[in-house]
């Protein structure tokens, strides 16, 4: 389908803001919000719009590491990838060009958790063709799904009834049949279904405060990407000034539109960016804004050929 200018901002209003009313988006658009109501009914019905969900901080609720895996491999082994993707810790996984071609991100609760992986993953890779992988440690997460992460987050203790809370708001595009947020009562309802009682109040009151100890950063939609024009996906690694990271990754980086992830990583190529572009000329543009940074030494590009496994964290 081919969506006119008021989708395509329709749509980059969202997913800053999926809560935002439809008088503001109206407003914001020029439109009514009976129209914009509408359009969003629309994206919907043709799956350009998934559904609402959340970003969360993974450390605060319970992931203390992210770690990506870069494994060698070749087509005559499916079943490697399809293994990986099947780990719980695993959620994202993409086929790479280059030197390695599987590129995966996995979430760890603590050491025990990682060892265990890592036995599944050298257990796995004995078996393959080539049997080389490496791993690439996060020091410092700065952006995911397009929301930044503070410099500072708080300390959170959460327990069951806020876990599963963050669990319904992840997952609304399965308890929904509207790309339009759960409301409170609705999330209320779901909750009781599970066997706890907890009113409307309650959870508008937890919700809050997840939001405001940072456990939710954001609230948006999926979408399809391709159906946006957005063509290409790209692990951008950047050599930066040892003494820069910080200014260089919060203040230049962040703030583009075409970096949806930033990663500190112990890495030479320090910082680890996940970028989307339309095409190979706004790939380039983005190249040259990137060198607009005297701190930023050197780059280069992965091309993702394939993404085989997406999903969001993982609470379970």
């Amino acid at each position: 389908m081919a969506l006119d200018n008021h989708e395509l901002s329709l749509i980059e209003i969202l997913q800053q803001d999926s809560r935002i009313s439809l008088t503001d988006i109206g407003r914001r658009l020029g439109i009514s919000r009976f129209v914009a109501k509408d359009k969003i009914e629309r994206l919907f019905r043709d799956r350009v719009i998934f559904g609402s969900t959340i970003v969360v901080n993974p450390s605060l609720v319970g992931f203390r590491r992210t770690v990506f895996f870069e494994l060698k491999t070749n087509p005559h082994e499916p079943w490697l990838a399809e293994l990986l993707g099947e780990m719980r810790a695993c959620d994202m996984l993409d086929g790479i060009t280059g030197e390695y071609s599987l590129f995966g991100r996995f979430r760890f609760r603590g050491e025990e958790d990682f060892g265990q992986t890592l036995e599944r993953i050298d257990e796995t890779m004995s078996r393959s063709s080539f049997k080389k992988y490496r791993v690439i440690s996060v020091i410092n997460t700065y952006k995911e799904l397009g929301f930044p992460f503070g410099s500072k987050a708080s300390t959170s203790d959460l327990d069951k009834t806020d876990l599963e809370i963050l669990k319904v708001l992840l997952n609304q595009t399965e308890q929904t049949e509207t790309a339009r947020p759960l409301s409170t009562t609705k999330i209320s309802k779901l909750l009781c279904n599970r066997g706890i009682r907890i009113s409307q109040p309650a959870v508008f009151k937890r919700i809050m405060r997840l939001e405001n100890n940072r456990v939710i950063l954001g609230n948006m939609v999926m979408v399809d990407e391709s159906k946006l024009g957005i063509k290409a996906k790209l692990i951008v690694r950047i050599k930066v000034n040892p003494a820069s990271y910080e200014a260089v990754a919060r203040g230049f980086l962040n703030p583009m539109k075409e970096i949806t992830d930033l990663y500190r990583t112990g890495e030479d190529y320090g910082l680890l960016a996940i970028a989307r572009v339309r095409n190979v000329s706004q790939y380039n543009s983005f190249l040259l804004e990137l060198y607009n940074s005297k701190d930023i030494i050197d780059t280069y590009t992965i091309l993702v050929l394939e993404e085989r496994k997406r999903s969001l964290v993982p609470l379970e």
